[in-house]
């Protein structure tokens, strides 16, 4: 008996990941930046915490794009901000997209990578939201889920678009 639950758990398990998985191999368009753990987002143009700048490590993450971005440089999907915070039970990345085309973008997922001092990818977090209208703004909070959030040296954030 005991044999045939370990063999379902890890079915259910293999499963579980393969759907969770499923779409995330494929970005259509979108920004990135990244900044460290303590409130420096990653803007080298200005130095400030508040990213009022733009980002410098913004622009596509493929060559292609999505919807009717009109032919400019401009990423279907933009990171207007994003700042590490760390409260009393969770700590994370948090910040604002905007959709720069006029029409509807059925998902958008946010995703934060982060990295310890040597660099070693100790975590992940990611959110997203489905059907963002054109030139609206969304808030992002993708949560670092991990044990120890003080071994969070910096982090990188994208987003992008599509299954």
């Amino acid at each position: 008996m005991e044999l045939n639950r370990r063999r379902y758990l890890v079915t259910l398990g293999t499963t579980a990941s393969a759907l969770a998985l499923a779409g995330c191999s494929e970005s259509d368009s979108g920004d990135s930046g990244g900044g460290d753990a303590n409130d420096n987002s990653g803007d080298s143009s200005n130095g400030n915490s508040d990213n009022s700048g733009g980002d410098s490590n913004s622009g596509n993450s493929n060559d292609e794009n999505s919807g009717d971005g009109g032919g400019n440089d401009q990423p279907d999907v933009e990171i207007l901000n994003h700042e590490f915070y760390e409260e009393e039970f969770s700590s994370g990345v948090r910040g604002t997209a905007v959709n720069n085309t006029d029409s509807e973008i059925g998902y958008v997922e946010a995703t934060a990578t982060f990295l310890d001092s040597e660099g070693t990818q100790i975590g992940e977090g990611l959110d997203n939201v489905s059907d963002l209208a054109g030139g609206r703004e969304w808030e992002f909070d993708c949560m670092f889920t991990g044990q120890d959030a003080s071994r969070i040296d910096t982090y990188e954030v994208e987003v992008s678009t599509g299954f």
